[in-house]
């Protein structure tokens, strides 16, 4: 009888070890499961240049990364990727006891700039981090509350705007998290207009003074908007130089066809005028003239009025 009761005994002490061993198991399954949260922060130091007509940029910035080491291994953490470059970095700092890994930045990076605007336009800068083999069930990146802009960062022709960062997720077959954090750049507004606006506006006020010319001289008034027809259209050319190929109107595109049709309404006025001279009626083309030059405002603030529009 004691020796069933020992065995018996002995049986109970087994299924509650078991029973224990599987809990234990199904803990630890649940907690392998959950990703590593990973906190990712930057300092940017320059922004060094920026090459529009390439779609590319210059940066250079330190790149850190705190982690639990009990959730992820620093050699896991290292295998992460730039996804919009291929930069060169240095390690700074590795601590794998600290949960801690630092590296120093510098490379090209790509993006699609917009440049509907242009030249009034801005552009963000991004750069685009996530993890080579792990999906998001693995590992989250975070944003680090400490990651700023160097204040001394600048780039020539144009002033830094904000800074910000940012974690997304982003679905191939399977989801993974990105870190991204990105710089906005703004194109001084008057220096813009100086370079840009007011070269091609002094080129039109110069066509529009064939309108102060008499009707006879209608061979020198149509010299005079053929020659700052050419003037515009070899700077429309120029401008567009400074920009990739676009398959939409930018802004100076816009302003341009404005410039072109006042140049085509001089144009045809001046024409128009001459076949009135050729054809001995001066005084219809003195009132020719007159009303053309009344005109003329109606029609400047008709295409200010589509461009505000557009």
């Amino acid at each position: 009888m004691k020796k069933w009761i020992t065995i018996g005994t002995l049986g109970l002490f087994a299924l509650i070890f078991v029973g224990v061993f599987a809990n234990s198991a199904n803990a630890q399954t649940v907690t392998s499961v959950n990703p590593a949260h990973v906190q990712v922060g930057v300092w940017l130091v320059n922004v060094e240049k920026v090459d529009l007509p390439a779609s590319s940029y210059r940066l250079d910035f330190y790149l850190w990364f705190r982690f639990n080491p009990s959730e992820i291994s620093l050699d896991q953490v290292k295998n992460f990727e730039f996804i919009n470059g291929a930069p060169t970095k240095y390690e700074v700092a590795a601590d794998e006891a600290q949960g801690y890994l630092e590296y120093r930045v510098k490379g090209d990076f790509l993006t699609t700039f917009d440049f509907t605007q242009y030249p009034f336009e801005s552009h963000a800068l991004p750069v685009i981090i996530e993890h080579k083999t792990l999906n998001i069930s693995n590992i989250v990146f975070e944003q680090d509350p400490t990651s700023t802009i160097e204040p001394t960062a600048n780039v020539a022709g144009w002033n830094l705007g904000g800074f910000q960062t940012s974690v997304l997720e982003h679905e191939y077959d399977e989801t993974y998290s990105r870190f991204v954090f990105s710089v906005n750049l703004d194109r001084p507004i008057v220096s813009a207009f100086i370079k840009s606006v007011l070269p091609v506006s002094v080129i039109t006020m110069i066509s529009l003074l064939a309108f102060f010319m008499a009707p006879t001289n209608f061979a020198q008034r149509i010299t005079l908007a053929v020659t700052t027809l050419l003037a515009a259209t070899t700077f429309h050319l120029s401008l567009l130089n400074g920009i990739p190929p676009t398959g939409y109107l930018t802004f100076a595109d816009r302003i341009m066809l404005s410039v072109y049709a006042i140049f085509l309404y001089n144009i045809a006025v001046s024409v128009f005028i001459m076949k009135l001279v050729d054809s001995k009626k001066f005084e219809d083309a003195l009132k020719i003239k007159n009303r053309a030059m009344l005109f003329l405002p109606v029609l400047v603030t008709v295409l200010v009025v589509v461009q505000v529009l557009l």
